[in-house]
């Protein structure tokens, strides 16, 4: 992995995303810029050199030193050969924050307690300011009301609900919202997801402001934006690879990588990791959200016969959002 050039490509890549939007009704204090290192679906137990995708991310964050670090979910179990790994990303000297995703939990006999345990997570869910800002931390992984017959339940319960409105009826900043699963894809993400957003579009400022400025989530291993009423929804790619599964599984790494991880074969992986920094600047009123690009291991999605396989992308894109006005 060649560091500087794939830095440099990936700066150049896309549009900047610098729409301005309306402070008006905000508590904003100082005017400094805030940068967010964010990464989604490292899946450490599935990819066979996610520790040096992760070291990758982490050198160049503690080279920038954004404001803090937070991965989006799948990470990684509390697995003894996982140690590594996480001391990696302990290494950053800065506030590091997690998320819950559904593979953190149930995977391998590990429970979300122990995994919690593991990354020293206080909470579940859980929110914290910075600069002028106000975060929110959402765990989706809470069973779902009878009938469920998924594997990983996919759910936001009534508790947490009701945290959520208290959470968002106090606080005067604007709002960034992370989850794992995504709050408003119908197929794999949050469940009762329109519930969710509607809690989300009640709060506003004095002004009439949405109080939630954007939602941030991994889990779907794909790269866009879509605006509900108002509330920009991103979708951050996977680090580390697009899943296939058994119908379409490829031998691509000698028979050692092959043996230790066995389920990285129904996975189409990224040549290098991709990962984004996010800025937020008060001052001009502004966001802006880096993209990156890589290339697949060969075979492609496309070589081994993907449905879709053309809008299965190992890209991050910089992009243009409306904002809340």
């Amino acid at each position: 992995m060649e560091r500087r050039n794939f830095i440099r490509k990936s700066i150049q890549a896309g549009a900047v995303l610098s729409l301005p939007w309306s402070a008006t009704g905000f508590c904003l204090q100082a005017r400094e810029k805030m940068r967010i290192g964010i990464v989604a679906d490292v899946h450490q137990d599935i990819i066979h050199d996610g520790y040096a995708r992760l070291r990758f991310f982490m050198d160049d964050m503690k080279a920038r030193k954004p404001d803090f670090i937070i991965q989006l979910g799948d990470f990684a179990l509390p697995r003894k050969r996982n140690q590594p790994f996480l001391d990696t990303w302990n290494e950053f000297e800065g506030p590091r924050y997690h998320v819950l995703g559904n593979h953190d939990m149930k995977d391998f006999g590990f429970s979300r307690e122990q995994t919690m345990d593991w990354w020293q997570m206080k909470n579940p869910y859980y929110s914290f300011d910075q600069g002028n800002f106000h975060f929110i931390v959402l765990d989706g992984n809470e069973q779902n009301p009878d009938p469920w017959t998924g594997y990983y339940p996919r759910y936001i319960g009534s508790e947490q609900q009701d945290w959520l409105k208290k959470d968002l009826e106090e606080t005067t900043r604007p709002v960034l919202v992370f989850s794992h699963q995504s709050l408003e894809a119908p197929d794999g993400g949050v469940a009762n997801h329109e519930e969710i957003r509607n809690i989300l579009e009640q709060y506003r400022t004095s002004s009439g402001q949405l109080k939630v400025i954007a939602c941030l989530s991994g889990h779907h291993h794909t790269d866009y934006v879509k605006e509900i009423n108002g509330i920009p929804y991103i979708q951050i790619n996977s680090m580390s690879y697009k899943w296939v599964g058994d119908k379409f599984a490829r031998r691509r790494f000698g028979t050692h990588i092959e043996q230790a991880y066995p389920a990285v074969r129904k996975t189409c992986p990224y040549e290098e990791p991709l990962y984004t920094v996010l800025t937020l600047d008060p001052a001009s009123g502004s966001m802006h959200l880096e993209g990156r690009e890589t290339s697949f291991i060969s075979p492609t999605p496309k070589e081994i016969g993907m449905p879709n396989a053309a809008n299965m992308s190992p890209t991050i894109t910089e992009r243009y959002l409306k904002l809340p006005q």
